[in-house]
């Protein structure tokens, strides 16, 4: 109402948002919806992994996932499971020759496409961009729902998703998931994807 004392304001905002009749979709920007939180659930082979790299190397920024998610949002249904580990630019190599001393099947982005047609089981490492916005379950960083999406519709190691795919995993996610439209720019921005990912947006506009 107008008026209100703007400590007051925010003190109902938080309450609405702890209840979850409204959730943030962006900057000082909310909205009534009934629709979930995305969470990414881990694996114990994402465990595993997050917590050797994080011993081995612990002052490196690494994020973890795999392709579990997708098949909720994808129309097509995956027959394969790829871990991802994202890691500092400077750490790739170092992270790849660790993790090959215990396991043949792991991968750079440049080794990806040295003609390898299953990766079915294999871990791929590779650039996590600054500032990437993450999430974490318990002490393991996971991508956001903003990171995945940014991340399959631009990235050349996830090629398999784009074109009428990356189409249907948007209009999938927005309908069924929170969505920060501000953190989903701001990290498109950071790839120089900004118009690919408003374009996505735009396709699914008709979905709020």
């Amino acid at each position: 109402m107008p008026g209100l004392p703007k400590p007051t304001v925010y003190s109902r905002i938080r309450q609405l948002l702890t209840s979850g009749e409204i959730k943030r979709i962006g900057r000082g920007v909310y909205e009534r919806s009934t629709k979930a939180e995305f969470t990414f659930e881990i694996t114990s082979q994402i465990e595993n992994i997050a917590n050797e790299l994080s011993s081995q190397f612990p002052y490196i920024d690494l994020c973890v996932w795999d392709f579990s998610p997708i098949n909720s949002l994808a129309q097509h249904l995956i027959n394969f499971n790829l871990c991802v580990v994202d890691v500092d630019r400077d750490a790739i190599e170092a992270v790849y020759d660790h993790l090959r001393e215990t396991n043949e099947r792991v991968l750079t982005t440049k080794r990806m496409f040295d003609g390898l047609a299953d990766y079915d089981g294999y871990i791929l490492v590779r650039k996590l961009v600054t500032d990437s916005p993450l999430a974490k379950k318990g002490e393991v960083a996971v991508p956001t729902l903003e990171k995945l999406l940014v991340d399959l519709a631009c990235d050349k190691e996830f090629s398999l998703f784009q074109g009428h795919e990356i189409e249907h995993i948007f209009a999938n996610a927005l309908a069924q998931y929170v969505v920060n439209k501000n953190r989903l720019f701001r990290y498109a921005g950071r790839k120089n994807q900004r118009e690919r990912i408003e374009q996505l947006l735009i396709n699914n506009s008709s979905i709020n």
